[in-house]
């Protein structure tokens, strides 16, 4: 099939690197965490969850393509946007982690300003030098 039509081969094997990255691509493809109505006490904590995925919601809008593209290489172990991306607000972590099998990114619940929200993802995606994404 490749050899009749050699353009399907940058659609079946896309080159990573060379891909544009738009912050569209990535926002449409989150599941935010959701409030659970069996936690009704833990109101201030939800409030913190908001504050979090609105720091990374802001990331993502205003990350060069170049940015985005690090982000999702950790957040996924890959740079091609899957289907779903799903987001976990987590009190028991410091740094955000990430579990590219379930393609989740788990965020630190606290985290007092953008910028130091900013400073502790990036320090996390540079890990993608060390592991995954190399392949």
């Amino acid at each position: 099939m490749i050899k009749e039509r050699p353009a399907l081969a940058s659609i079946l094997f896309p080159r990573s690197e060379d891909q544009i990255m738009y912050s569209e691509t990535i926002l449409k493809r989150i599941i935010w965490p959701m409030p659970d109505s069996e936690d009704e006490d833990d109101h201030c904590s939800m409030e913190e969850a908001c504050l979090v995925t609105g720091f990374l919601r802001n990331y993502i809008e205003n990350g060069s393509s170049q940015e985005l593209q690090q982000l999702l290489k950790f957040w996924t172990g890959w740079c091609i946007p899957p289907q779903q991306l799903y987001v976990e607000v987590s009190p028991d972590i410091g740094m955000p982690v990430a579990s590219t099998c379930m393609t989740t990114l788990k965020l630190p619940q606290k985290c007092p300003t953008y910028q130091a929200f900013k400073d502790n993802l990036e320090a996390a995606v540079k890990s993608t030098c060390f592991g995954f994404g190399m392949i």
